[in-house]
């Protein structure tokens, strides 16, 4: 009897262990998963785009599909060459959605900037008239565009929910990172807890950012040529390739459709990359 109840036992402890070690993989899976998912959700608020994650996930990936699917059966690949490219064309999709994402970021973030001198400018104005803080806030939502106006009217509208002024200007800060965002933050959170003439304060943060977007332009065209350079010589190896292209058939047949070739495009590709990352933080200067 006792023997016939072994395979039984056996199968349940196997079982059980297979469930507790799917239910803690499971587990961690889903923490990671939701921390992307709220990390994206940032990223996208913070770029303007309007779609969810859900929806930015499922387009990706059914542009990665047919993009997969239009070269297997243009280029006549085997099995393994397929299923080889699926991670690459997958990988080169998330890597050029993220670019995508970073450049919208980058452009309202600038944006953003340029309006942060006059939105200092119309506070103090409305503040010197004898306005409170809340309505010089309502006179910037007024006379910017977006997206000054988009994260002053949310920093309004936290405000109206209960939380403090200055915690919600924390909250911009967070949402459009910068040192301009950051020192008009501190200067909320510092004025309000020592008291000073706000409007005259706001008017030397303005003259501030300024002079500090004075010296971001002035750094950024003397770097314009070092810049120029390093697209140029990003663009040399697809230049080479498309001459490649039209003089030597053979030769390019021989890149695209044999294994030596796939391993070359793979080897330059990478090696683009990298050339890409380190002439970044090359050019890169903080101000």
């Amino acid at each position: 009897m006792v023997t016939a109840l072994v395979p039984g036992a056996i199968f349940l402890g196997v079982a059980a262990t297979v469930f507790a070690a799917f239910y803690a993989v499971w587990s961690s899976l889903n923490r990671r998963a939701t921390a992307r998912v709220t990390s994206l959700a940032d990223r996208l608020n913070r770029a303007g785009i309007g779609m969810k994650p859900q929806e930015i996930v499922l387009t990706v990936a059914s542009a990665v599909a047919i993009v997969w699917i239009s070269l297997v059966f243009t280029l006549h690949t085997g099995l393994l060459t397929s299923l080889i490219m699926l991670p690459i064309i997958a990988g080169t999709g998330a890597f050029g959605f993220y670019a995508f994402v970073g450049f919208k970021i980058r452009r309202r973030l600038d944006a953003f900037g340029a309006q942060l001198e006059p939105a200092m400018h119309l506070m103090a104005g409305g503040l010197r008239v004898g306005l409170a803080l809340r309505q010089a806030l309502a006179i910037v939502i007024d006379e910017l565009p977006d997206p000054a106006r988009y994260e002053f009217r949310r920093v309004v509208g936290q405000a109206n929910l209960g939380a403090s002024v200055y915690d919600a200007m924390d909250s911009m800060a967070e949402r459009m990172p910068s040192h301009e965002s950051l020192m008009i933050a501190r200067v909320f959170r510092v004025q309000s807890e020592t008291g000073g003439d706000l409007a005259r304060i706001l008017d030397q943060l303005a003259d501030t950012i300024k002079d500090r977007r004075h010296v971001g332009r002035k750094v950024a065209a003397l770097t314009a040529e070092g810049r120029m350079s390093a697209w140029v010589l990003m663009l040399i190896p697809v230049a080479l390739g498309a001459f490649i292209d039209l003089t030597q058939p053979d030769m390019a047949h021989a890149v695209i459709y044999t294994w030596i070739g796939h391993i070359v495009l793979v080897v330059i590709l990478l090696l683009e990359f990298f050339a890409y990352i380190w002439l970044r933080n090359l050019l890169k200067v903080n101000v």
